[in-house]
């Protein structure tokens, strides 16, 4: 979300809080088809916890827990920006694992941040080539060329959003997520205002 709203210019935070919803309906679908396979295959159940366990475990995860709350109320009320909830994110997450629950040790500590780096220059090095070619996109005025192209379609909002879903969906079988949305957004935003 956070590529996306930088690439098309549209507001990170209203996209944090609108894919709430999408959220969660994608964790109830999978919910319910978990529960499903595991009623078919006759999966063998666990022991139900008594609710003592349960108020044991719910003390016990209540700092992890108050991570997305932290997040969201503050992206909501306007106490930080997404980047900034980033940071608040990172270094709560820091303090807990290492001070509450003391579970990260240096040498974990350093591990995690060797990968990070390595993950972050992969992440960078695609972005920099997907800005490569949505420069080149742009120069050869392809966004003009779309709009033309899809120009029958516009009349129809449903018709128009299924072609850029196969689009999506074709350049997506072929890229990477962060390489198709630095080059597809430049040529799709204008089609969609």
């Amino acid at each position: 979300m956070i590529v996306f709203g930088v690439t098309a210019n549209v507001s990170i935070s209203r996209l944090f809080l609108g894919g709430i919803v999408p959220g969660l309906l994608m964790g109830v679908s999978i919910a319910i088809a978990w529960w499903w396979i595991a009623r078919r295959e006759q999966a063998e159940v666990a022991p139900r916890a008594s609710g003592k366990e349960r108020l044991v475990a719910l003390r016990e995860a209540g700092w992890a827990l108050m991570l997305p709350v932290i997040v969201l109320v503050g992206l909501r009320f306007g106490v930080f920006t997404p980047t900034e909830a980033a940071v608040v994110a990172a270094v709560y997450a820091f303090f807990v694992a290492t001070v509450v629950y003391r579970q990260l040790s240096l040498r974990q500590l350093y591990d995690a941040m060797a990968r990070s780096a390595v993950t972050t220059a992969l992440v960078m090095f695609l972005v920099a080539a997907a800005t490569v070619a949505a420069w080149l996109i742009t120069v050869a005025d392809i966004p003009n060329a779309m709009i033309a192209l899809l120009k029958p379609l516009m009349d129809s909002p449903t018709l128009l959003l299924i072609a850029i879903m196969v689009l999506i969906f074709a350049v997506g079988t072929a890229m990477d997520m962060t390489p198709t949305i630095l080059i597809m957004a430049p040529i799709l935003m204008p089609l969609v205002k």
